[in-house]
């Protein structure tokens, strides 16, 4: 069953503005990431069409999501580089303000007489939770979890209107 022009140019009109709709809003939910990946499916295309091989919906949709967590990888670090030393010193201040005020529950005395090194254990946790090194290793593992996570939701919404514009634009469904 063959369909008709008019149902194709109106599909296309639709899919084009469809694509650009997902794209805005989600580069508002994600910093911007889902705008990294329409770029990161071309690069993509332009390497398998090198490659001889077509382009399949898993390898565009990785492509995708590898995009929006590079740009948002980038993004971080950018902003942690340029960050004054002042508002580090704020941020550990604050850091070191929150753990003391912590209302942490002690060990039992029955378990800490029962095994000494609870008590120890908890002192040397204690000295480790206030070190600069534990800040910044927190702050970056933190950074990273939150660039996968984005870029993950990013790389699927601008995956989603780069399909969708693709449609648009040249007629081709992927």
């Amino acid at each position: 069953m063959e369909q008709g022009q008019g149902s194709n140019v109106v599909l296309r009109i639709v899919s084009g503005f469809g694509g650009v709709v997902i794209l805005l809003i989600s580069a508002l939910i994600t910093f911007g990431a889902s705008l990294a990946a329409p770029v990161g499916v071309f690069i993509a295309l332009r390497r398998a069409r090198r490659r001889g091989r077509p382009l399949t919906r898993i390898a565009s949709w990785l492509s995708a999501v590898f995009a929006s967590i590079i740009m948002l990888g980038l993004g971080s670090l950018v902003l942690v580089v340029l960050l004054p030393e002042k508002a580090w010193q704020e941020m550990q201040k604050g850091a070191a303000e929150a753990q003391v005020a912590q209302d942490t529950v002690r060990s039992p005395s029955w378990m800490t007489k029962a095994f000494p090194r609870t008590a120890q254990s908890d002192s040397v946790a204690n000295k480790l939770a206030h070190s600069s090194g534990f800040f910044v290793a927190t702050l970056a593992v933190t950074l990273l979890f939150m660039c996968v996570l984005f870029g993950a939701i990013g790389g699927s919404a601008g995956w989603l209107a780069a399909v969708l514009l693709r449609y648009a634009f040249w007629g081709v469904p992927t």
